[in-house]
């Protein structure tokens, strides 16, 4: 499209200005705006458009200044929009991980919590079955030394040199503390996966529909 050197010097001062406030953005962005802007005038503008056709076109997309403000709004925007999005990622990432990792240690605190507690109560019941030969040993051995272990076997009778350590005490530890073992760990796993994977809220779609007045 050929213009007249006035209309064409009028829109290259308009864009010239136009790059001017655009100069806090990248160089790509800000080529890629003036030449979307250039081709906007052109198309508003018919071949051999006397320089009043030119002033309105350019009026109607408003000063320089204002024009690169609200690409710079939307451009700042974009940005943030990426920014927070990333940080999202990010968050979940993390959030990912610690479930993870918190997964692991809770598995491995309630392998170890009801294996305690259910060892607990099979020592109660072997105490009761073999009362003699069931108990925490403290052992002298012959040779000076000196042991500790738990035992229970169907033999009824207590190693050789060995003290019962407890004795009868075994039972409450075997049937309160063990079953307290086994609850409290049943209560810590359940408060830390709360913790760890929180449930979702469901969404209320009635709360959402409009109320119909009779």
């Amino acid at each position: 499209m050929t213009l007249p050197e006035t209309s064409q010097k009028a829109i290259d001062d308009y864009l010239a200005a136009l790059r001017r406030q655009l100069r806090d953005l990248m160089e790509e962005d800000m080529n890629d705006i003036v030449e979307e802007i250039r081709a906007h005038i052109l198309d508003k503008t018919t071949a051999g458009a006397d320089p009043a056709q030119v002033v309105h076109t350019l009026a109607a997309l408003g000063a320089p200044r204002e024009l690169a403000a609200r690409y710079c709004t939307e451009e700042m925007m974009r940005r943030a929009e990426a920014h927070r999005s990333n940080t999202q990622k990010a968050r979940i990432a993390g959030r990912w991980t610690v479930g993870v990792l918190g997964g692991l240690v809770l598995l491995l605190v309630s392998a170890v919590g009801y294996s305690l507690g259910g060892f607990l109560i099979i020592i109660g019941i072997a105490k009761i079955m073999w009362p003699k030969g069931t108990g925490l040993w403290e052992t002298n051995y012959p040779d000076g030394t000196w042991g500790l272990g738990l035992s229970g076997g169907s033999g009824n009778t207590p190693p050789a040199n060995s003290h019962d350590l407890f004795g009868w005490w075994i039972y409450p530890i075997a049937f309160i503390l063990g079953p307290a073992i086994i609850y409290g760990t049943y209560r810590l796993g359940r408060w830390t996966a709360r913790k760890l994977w929180p449930a979702r809220k469901k969404f209320n779609y009635a709360a959402t529909e409009p109320q119909t007045e009779i």
